[in-house]
Formats: structure tokens, C-alpha cells, sequence
């Protein structure tokens, strides 16, 4: 669990577009925001959400792990460290 809220709207942009994050979740501490575009977690290419959810299940809860997020005209890499959903 991240904690993030895709934009379900956006599917121009190759990535996953969020229209916001969990207040006190992993990605908001990891320092995601709306309007942020998820191009790569764990290493892996993200294009669409199918590849976000794929990515999601390989990710071990309590292991820190790199995202890197597509801000304006920068990309941004970012540590995230995976929660349960409690």
C-alpha cells in the first residue's frame, strides 16, 4: 500500500498521473503529490496503470524502495517505503 489516488481522467501521458495522495501515507511522507506522474517504482517503466498495480504486488511491505515521479518539467526520484493497508 502507497497511498496513492490515480487520476483515472488523464490517460494522455504516458505514466500513472495522481490527483492526490493518503494524508500520513507512504507516498504522501515519501513527499508524492497530486498532479505528480509515477514513470518508474522499483525499477520498473510505468505507462499506464496496469503497470503501476503490477509493480504494487512485487513491493514488499516495510522495504524501502525508489519512485520516481514526473513534476512539471523534472523528474524527481524519491524513496518510498510500502505500508499495510491498516
Amino acid at each position: 500500500y502507497l497511498g496513492t489516488i490515480p487520476d483515472y481522467g488523464e490517460g494522455e501521458v504516458p505514466g500513472l498521473k495522481l490527483s492526490g495522495v493518503a494524508k500520513g501515507g507512504p507516498a504522501d511522507k515519501a513527499g508524492v503529490r497530486g498532479g505528480d506522474i509515477i514513470v518508474e517504482l522499483a525499477g520498473r517503466p510505468i505507462e499506464n496503470i496496469y503497470d503501476y498495480t503490477y509493480a504494487i504486488e512485487a513491493l514488499k511491505v516495510g522495504q524501502e524502495t525508489e519512485i520516481v515521479v514526473q513534476r512539471g518539467d523534472e523528474r524527481i526520484r524519491l524513496k518510498i517505503t510500502p505500508g499495510s493497508r491498516e
